[in-house]
């Protein structure tokens, strides 16, 4: 039997690590494993705090970086050999550009444990590179068409049909925003949430068939000068010009625009409902994202992963929160419940579906469209090494386009920056 004694006889330190043991704790041996993305803290709050519950010798320190400098941060610190980043998101359009660059460890002595947590092919398609898994598949993602009940029912328009045979055209939809930008007295007709970047922009071009801006075997030869890709720019400008779309403001600003009853409809993810739902008095809907009548319906997808940096301090550690975060049921959903993406996890998605349906009363059956959408409408972003720097160049170009550049000269301005830029990848 221990003594109270007893410790007064020992040294300071030993003393101090004599009571942790006596205490249950580790501090001695914790571990801290530095964790670097673009989403706000309380997204990963609740799979942290339930991680460090559970496993009290290590502690997630989590860092968020801009997306707009989340590359950069990757390509100079994990590039460059720095150990202090341990785990990172990665956006899987990123993971063939950074895995041919070496800031992606090597997954595939896990891929038995990925693939039986995440059965879905096209999940693990993301998140390899020649035939091997180099990121740990987390979210998945898709479009909605979100609508203020109050504004259109002001202007006297019909509410748009959540039925996938009732899915709005383009020409129709921007007819109808017209209307309630008119009879409601609203600033804007409808918005883009994520208003200049490809991810957000593709399914225009893919929708009427413009293709990707990429082709070629490798997907590095820039294809931004055909006629459909030019006209649908042009549709993109008109937008703006017209002033059913808002100029100015910056993706994270365009939430309050629906928010504050300033857009009647607005096209983003399903994030967006944990946003949107801090506004009480929002009455709002959803119904699928539009298409070109000529065309087919085409939505994004794709997400962020979690990768492990080839120079991490803490590898073994690392692994084990994103495991956790993406391969457990439970770890999954908590990735989401405070973003309400649909994670890839098979587990994890149930419980996700679950508390979607939940919504359906209010918001409409955004379940059935995600599920749908994520099954039949999905078009990823080019797989290429070249993709960093074609998005690049893209979101730059679209910006120029929205704030009244002359549409022509900013797409070959764009095919020639890739040309060159690509050429020397190649």
């Amino acid at each position: 039997m221990f003594r109270s004694t007893s410790l007064r006889r020992l040294p300071l330190t030993l003393a101090a690590a004599g009571v942790s043991l006596l205490l249950g704790t580790s501090v001695y041996a914790q571990t801290t494993v530095n964790f670097v993305g673009e989403a706000p803290l309380q997204v990963f709050s609740p799979v942290i705090e339930a991680f460090e519950k559970a496993n009290p010798d290590i502690k997630i320190a989590y860092q968020q970086v801009p997306f707009e400098d989340l590359n950069a941060a990757i390509q100079s610190r994990v590039g460059g050999g720095d150990a202090s980043i341990d785990i990172f998101e990665c956006d899987t359009p990123r993971i063939p550009a950074f895995a041919s660059k070496g800031y992606l460890l090597d997954l595939e002595g896990s891929r038995q444990k990925i693939e039986t947590a995440v059965p879905n092919k096209v999940s693990i398609g993301e998140v390899s590179y020649k035939d091997k898994i180099y990121a740990y598949p987390m979210w998945n993602s898709t479009q909605l068409l979100y609508f203020n009940r109050d504004l259109l029912k002001k202007a006297n328009v019909p509410e748009p049909s959540a039925a996938e045979g009732d899915r709005l055209t383009w020409e129709k939809f921007l007819d109808e925003a017209r209307a309630v930008k008119k009879g409601a007295g609203t600033k804007y007709g409808w918005a883009f949430q994520q208003v200049d970047r490809y991810y957000q922009l593709q399914p225009l071009f893919e929708s009427a068939g413009a293709g990707p801006g990429l082709k070629g075997p490798e997907m590095l030869e820039p294809d931004l000068l055909n006629d459909k890709w030019v006209n649908v720019a042009k549709w993109y400008a008109a937008q703006f010009s017209e002033g059913l779309s808002p100029r100015g403001v910056t993706p994270n600003q365009s939430y309050d625009l629906f928010s504050n009853g300033e857009t009647p409809f607005m096209i983003t993810g399903p994030w967006a409902i944990s946003i949107f739902d801090k506004t009480a008095s929002l009455n709002y809907g959803v119904a699928p994202m539009p298409y070109f009548k000529d065309g087919k319906p085409v939505t994004p997808t794709g997400s962020w992963s979690l990768a492990i940096s080839p120079h991490a301090a803490n590898s073994d550690a690392a692994k084990k929160f994103a495991e956790f975060a993406t391969l457990t049921g439970e770890g999954s959903y908590l990735t989401v419940q405070n973003n309400p993406l649909p994670p890839v996890n098979a587990d994890g998605y149930k419980i996700y579906a679950d508390k979607m349906k939940q919504l359906t009363t209010k918001i409409g059956p955004a379940i059935d469209i995600i599920t749908y959408e994520s099954r039949d409408t999905p078009v990823s972003r080019p797989r290429s090494v070249g993709y960093v720097s074609f998005e690049t160049i893209m979101n730059k170009a679209f910006s120029d386009i929205r704030n009244g550049a002359d549409v022509d000269a900013t797409l070959k301005q764009a095919q020639s920056q890739l040309k060159s830029t690509l050429g020397r990848i190649r």
